[in-house]
């Protein structure tokens, strides 16, 4: 199985290699000492984005494959595989890389466009998969409890996408030449609210569970859908202003935001790649539990 070799560990090592190459090329030029080397942070960051999310797509398939009996589940994984690959698209589509075949390409309408494609189908698997994995604990007894803090939480990450949309000419594709594109970036926004306010059930049920390896799933698929929301919605609403409000250059605004896009790409590997250690354990478990049977019944 794939998942004997991609371990959690595995991807942890491949996060932290990343981010020790993206702040050593970064440290340099902020000090003043090289300019920025934006050609090679734009190689390691296309590079491991595909990785990431590479290995989210493999492994979520590898998981979805052990759930043969259970519907909702294996459902449930191969929409967040679905996910995985719509997101390895679009992350290739916006790869800085292109910034140096086309002038200021990541900022062009075209960009957006191509995003937007990409985008809508791409959540609405996100939350479709983890409606599905709702209903798969549901029908096993694991449901979600929900509390009224939780409920708040949710009508609050609601009401500041609501926000977003209501000033929408604001956002980045509001006054896109392309008409599909302006219709579109709402879309995937209200879908991306919607799974942003499910992400923190998602950590509920994870207090609850404890600290098992289940748990551990559950906490990094609510890092890839809350840190998604907080990223849109920091870039959304604060725009140019957040680098005042931090006291910050432009430039560390720019790579801080595209860094933790990185930490994103690898969290949806992350939660793959707990799942995947799960599963597999479970069905050594009951490999051995059949061998130890069968020694039984021919004794």
């Amino acid at each position: 199985m794939l998942a004997s070799r991609i371990t959690p560990r595995v991807v942890g090592f491949g996060l932290a290699a990343e981010m020790v190459l993206l702040v050593a090329l970064y440290l340099p030029a902020a000090a003043g000492w090289t300019s920025r080397f934006r050609l090679t942070e734009a190689i390691v960051m296309t590079i491991a984005g595909a990785l990431a999310f590479g290995i989210a797509f493999l492994l979520s398939l590898e998981v979805a494959a052990e759930y043969r009996q259970s519907r909702w589940a294996r459902l449930a994984w191969l929409l967040l595989a679905g996910n995985a690959a719509l997101s390895l698209l679009k992350r290739s589509a916006g790869s800085p890389l292109f910034d140096f075949v086309m002038d200021d390409y990541r900022a062009s309408p075209l960009r957006g466009l191509m995003d937007n494609l990409l985008v809508v189908p791409a959540n609405l698997c996100l939350l479709a998969g983890l409606l599905a994995m709702w209903w798969a604990f549901h029908q096993i007894g694991l449901g979600f409890g929900i509390e009224r803090r939780d409920y708040a939480a949710m009508a609050g990450v609601a009401a500041l996408f609501l926000a977003l949309l209501v000033f929408r000419e604001n956002l980045s594709q509001g006054q896109s030449p392309y008409v599909l594109s302006r219709v579109l970036q709402p879309i995937g926004l209200v879908l991306l609210a919607v799974s942003s306010a499910f992400g923190l059930v998602l950590h509920r049920h994870a207090v609850q569970l404890g600290d098992g390896r289940l748990a551990a799933v559950m906490r990094w698929l609510m890092v890839y859908v809350l840190l998604r929301g907080v990223l849109v919605l920091a870039r959304g609403v604060l725009g140019e202003q957040l680098p005042l409000l931090l006291d910050s250059p432009a430039q560390l605004d720019e790579w801080a935001f595209d860094v933790l896009w990185q930490v994103v790409h690898w969290a949806a590997a992350m939660a793959a790649a707990c799942h995947a250690q799960l599963t597999m354990s479970a069905a050594e478990e009951l490999k051995k539990l059949r061998g130890a049977k069968a020694a039984v019944v021919s004794a």
